[in-house]
Formats: structure tokens, sequence, C-alpha cells
């Protein structure tokens, strides 16, 4: 076959691109890729997802919700499927990390998963596709105390707290002090008593245990900040 003259059918152009399957492209990828309907129902996983997960071979996923999955993510089902209708309602999507036992040998990883929202031609979410690839972090407790099953979210639960706040909450989780998160965000102390006092004053309480408190019921305490992930942790796929 002569590369240099390629045949019509074999020129890829803005009119061929809607010729190519999604699945297509899903099958070869070396890495896990999923699609879920709206009611978060397993539609297609490729080989690498059903290896990742270590479904037993023959199994069949399709129809099935994450809690009927024989893995330990189905434990974190309801929070699974809360980023699934986040990401649906969303052009950005939505970017989590689990932690769980992965792959045929059962190690415990964290996995990087953005989820999209799929759309059918005529712009309607008919549900979500995702995939996922591990994170090899270089200096995991700057972030996690322990290595736990777990599911991280990148996106804020809620509007409730700006991002200045937002760094204030995500070290006070950390269990460290004042004078601690002040160094962690090159702030003065007195900055940092400031925000925190004014945490309080939104909140209704006067202290970090209050506020750590709070945010375990809120799902704040599964909250990282992008810029942390990505300019303050060494990490490579």
């Amino acid at each position: 076959m002569d590369c240099s003259n390629p045949s019509s059918d074999t020129i890829l152009n803005i009119d061929s691109l809607g010729k190519i399957p999604l699945i297509a492209i899903m099958e070869h990828a070396s890495i896990p890729w999923a699609i879920k309907d709206t009611e978060s129902r397993i539609v297609y996983m490729n080989n690498a997802a059903v290896e990742c997960l270590n479904l037993p071979v023959g199994f069949d996923f399709e129809g099935r919700k994450d809690e009927e999955l024989p893995h330990p993510c189905s434990e974190f089902a309801e929070e699974i499927q809360a980023q699934d209708r986040k990401a649906e309602a969303s052009r950005e999507g939505t970017e989590t990390i689990i932690t769980s036992y992965f792959g045929r040998e059962g190690h415990m990883a964290p996995f990087y998963t953005p989820k999209f929202p799929l759309y059918d031609n005529e712009g309607n979410v008919i549900g979500t596709m995702l995939y996922q690839k591990k994170f090899e972090f270089i200096h995991l407790c700057d972030f996690f105390n322990d290595l736990s099953p777990s599911v991280i979210t990148l996106d804020t639960p809620d509007n409730t707290f700006n991002e200045k706040e937002l760094d204030i909450i995500f070290y006070a989780l950390q269990r460290m002090d004042e004078k601690e998160i002040a160094n962690n965000l090159h702030l003065s102390q007195r900055a940092v008593e400031k925000r925190l006092n004014t945490l309080y004053s939104k909140l209704g309480i006067n202290t970090l245990s209050a506020l750590r408190d709070y945010c375990h019921h809120s799902g704040h305490n599964r909250y990282i900040p992008k810029k942390l992930l990505r300019s303050g942790v060494n990490f490579f796929w």
C-alpha cells in the first residue's frame, strides 16, 4: 500500500470524523473507558475497564449499576452516581479521584476519573462517558494521611465558599493549625486567622473542629483544589 497516496476512505478531515465510531476509539484504548445512561446503568466498558475492575471473564455488566458490580467500588455507588449527575449537568463534566482495589492483582491505587456528558444528535444529554488513569503520587502524604478507599472530587460540592476559603478548608481538613495553614498558603498567620473568622461567621461556628465537622457532613472533605494537583504535586501516568 502506498502511504503517500491514501485512499479517500483513509483521509481524515472534518467530514470523515463523523464516520469514526466512538466505540472503536475506546476499544483500541489501553486505558479504561466506559459509558453510562442517565440512570447510571452501564452501557459499555472496554476491555481495559473490565480488567481494571477485575470483573469475572464473561461477566454481563450491561444494564447494571455501580452497586451491582462485584468490586469494592460498589460501596461508593451513591457518591459515584452523584458525580454522574453533576457531569450530565455541566458541559465541563467532572473530575474525581477514586481510590480502591484495581486490576487483576487487586492493588489499592488512586485513579483519576474525568466524566463528560454524552449527547444525541439533537443536543440532548443521554448519559456520561468516562476514562481512568492511574495516579502515581511521589508525595502522596501531601494530600492524604493514609491511603484508603475513597472518592475524591476536584469539583466543589456547592457554591458555599469562594476559592480562598476552599484553600483554607482543604488544609484545615489535613489537621493543620493556623500556623501550618499559613505556611502552606504562603500567608501570614494573621491573614489565615482573618479568613477562618470569616468562615466561622458564615457557618455560625467558632472552632476549627466545628469547621471540620461541617465539611465532613457537606462533602467538602472529599474536595481537593485542582491547582494543588497541577502545580503542587509531582505525578506521572
